[in-house]
């Protein structure tokens, strides 16, 4: 098992800066998280880890060893990969025990190994199959049994899900949060989708253009983001922003947006008179006839077990969570309520949590 510690890691192109300051610490089997859309340095961090990219700057520690020059088999690390990257002329056994026949480990030992991975991951009865006999999901549990046999310190997921159905990603997030259950083994994996994230990691790091936006647990992120970011960013339903400003109400802060004035909880550290931002997640919003914000119904999209209600207000689209059951003439004026410690703000010009 191993702890991995970057100390303000950064990686250039020539002039390009694609890292910056990348600093935290993996402690040792945890399950983190690297969150953010394409472009944001995620997979190059992962690689980085790897070894399949240099580091330009910083260190890069796993246990208690900078390996910022060291070979990636000499790191003790297995990184499962996003297009599988299976050998498609080798049965399944074959393509598990590729790395451990290449170590020239004694067969006794690939056999057992091989075998116990494929136990674990329901592969056994295919072992003898090719890929192309496999569905994506099974193709993707023989990757992930070519990484545990190795027996690593340290596993390495590159959007492992992303090239498979939704109902098959759901059931393979709860396969591989199972596999790390069982296993203690330190895991770093990589994601543009917030609800892996969400229901995977022990701990979330949100990254944005080059650099970590924030790091907490999931709910952490989702109750406290630390920015407006981070708040639109995680998050399975809409979150409606509404420009305001701070005024000192009767019975605590309160902000003025088009919408309405919006009551606030009272550890809000903004002062009368700044410009600020609320973020209203539409789960957290409900209909209320003396409520403070009011819109028009533009569409009802319903989900199963509730609905989506779109509304036009003074502020642009606004979004709630509602029930089912309920019924609304497209036009129609709805007004809507908020618990004020539900209400997240932000600074308007710097856009970070207040």
């Amino acid at each position: 098992m191993a702890t991995v510690e970057y100390r303000k890691i950064g990686k250039s192109f020539g002039s390009i800066n694609i890292l910056r300051d990348i600093s935290f610490r993996i402690g040792d089997q945890q399950f983190v998280v690297l969150l953010g859309p394409s472009g944001c340095g995620k997979t190059t961090l992962l690689r980085m880890t790897a070894g399949l990219e240099s580091v330009s700057e910083g260190d890069l520690m796993i246990g208690d060893k900078r390996v910022n020059d060291v070979h990636p088999r000499d790191r003790d690390i297995a990184m499962v990969f996003q297009n599988y990257a299976l050998y498609p002329t080798m049965k399944v056994y074959d393509n598990i025990a590729f790395s451990l026949e290449v170590a020239k480990m004694p067969a006794a030992e690939i056999k057992k190994r091989v075998e116990h991975a494929a136990e674990i991951l329901n592969l056994t009865d295919y072992l003898q199959r090719y890929p192309k006999q496999l569905s994506g999901g099974q193709r993707q549990r023989v990757a992930m049994g070519r990484a545990m046999v190795r027996e690593p310190s340290v596993f390495l997921f590159d959007e492992p899900l992303s090239n498979l159905d939704a109902k098959l990603r759901a059931h393979m997030r709860t396969e591989i949060r199972q596999l790390h259950n069982r296993l203690k083994t330190t895991t770093i994996y990589v994601t543009h989708d917030q609800i892996e994230a969400m229901t995977m990691a022990d701990t979330i790091a949100v990254m944005r253009a080059g650099k970590i936006e924030q790091i907490g647990s999931p709910d952490e992120i989702y109750d406290h983001p630390a920015s407006k970011y981070v708040a639109d960013f995680v998050g399975g339903s809409a979150i409606n922003f509404l420009p305001g400003t701070m005024v000192a109400g009767a019975g605590g802060p309160a902000a003025d947006t088009a919408s309405g004035r919006i009551v606030l909880n009272g550890e809000v550290s903004a002062k009368p008179g700044q410009k600020v931002i609320l973020g209203l997640r539409s789960t957290d919003v409900t209909v209320d006839s003396n409520g403070p914000i009011a819109a028009r119904t533009v569409l009802l999209e319903r989900l199963g077990h509730d609905a989506q209600l779109f509304c036009n207000g003074p502020d642009g689209q606004f979004v709630a969570v509602v029930e089912k059951g309920l019924r609304f003439d497209e036009g129609s004026e709805v007004r809507f309520a908020i618990p004020p410690a539900k209400v997240h703000v932000f600074d308007a010009e710097t856009e970070a949590r207040l």
